[in-house]
């Protein structure tokens, strides 16, 4: 099943005390089907996995749209950047649904899988413009401490999403068609490739003041959009014209 969101959210960057908003951006989803689980279920418990793939989808590109952040270089200088991420692979979703059988309780547990560099459009120091170049971005993808290293290796962004669903409640959290908080936290890599019109290398200087673990990662999504299901509602999944008709809010 074909699926559209939105997403948007903020992720720190923890050498700069700061945080930067990740803009708005269209996510393409292709839903797959349910599948026994890898792993042993426990007793009392019913489980089946769903795999889905996902790409960013900004003008025709895997990326977000340009974003610009301005935080504090050293605690002092003001640097103001312009950045997108761009997609190196396909994002995967996985979604393990577990029903419990003494409470009758379910719970969806959601790992999204996104490997992601950061690419680097322009910079000012103090309002002054500094020359990255135009190759100017992190060596590898973004990456987080993957659950499953065996079973998803190589270097990805990781968020989790966890629904639950109570016996004759509403549902909580994230689910995959609703939306919901994805989090995480990240390790910004080592740039390459930012050397000015001059050709002095500014690897070092980007690497030093911005790359680093432990930035906290929170991305908002919002509800899906399937042009499978377009019976006028109260609640709409689709805009006239076939957009997401949920927006979300970044949340910090």
């Amino acid at each position: 099943m074909s699926l559209s969101a939105y997403i948007t959210g903020y992720s720190n960057v923890r050498k700069l005390n700061g945080a930067s908003l990740i803009p708005l951006t269209c996510l393409l989803i292709e839903q797959g089907l349910p599948e026994p689980p890898s792993t042993p279920v426990p007793d009392g418990e019913f489980q089946f996995f769903t795999p889905s793939t996902a790409n960013l989808s900004y003008q025709g590109r895997k990326q977000t749209p340009p974003f610009t952040s301005t935080l504090l270089t050293f605690g002092f200088a003001p640097v103001t950047a312009t950045m997108v991420l761009e997609q190196t692979g396909p994002i995967t979703i996985g979604t393990l649904f577990r029903a419990i059988f003494a409470t009758g309780d379910n719970y969806l547990d959601n790992t999204v899988r996104a490997p992601l560099v950061l690419r680097v459009l322009d910079v000012e120091v103090n309002g002054v413009t500094l020359d990255v170049g135009p190759s100017c971005r992190t060596e590898t993808s973004l990456s987080s401490p993957e659950p499953e290293p065996a079973r998803y290796p190589g270097k990805h962004l990781v968020m989790l999403g966890r629904g639950y669903i109570p016996v004759g409640g509403n549902a909580q959290g994230y689910q995959l068609t609703t939306g919901g908080p994805l989090k995480g936290e990240v390790t910004i890599p080592a740039f390459k490739g930012c050397v000015t019109d001059g050709g002095e290398n500014l690897d070092r200087l980007l690497t030093a003041s911005i790359s680093g673990s432990g930035n906290y990662l929170k991305q908002m999504q919002g509800q899906t959009c399937t042009v499978l299901n377009q019976v006028p509602t109260d609640d709409p999944q689709c805009t006239e014209d076939l957009q997401p008709y949920v927006v979300p809010k970044p949340e910090r």
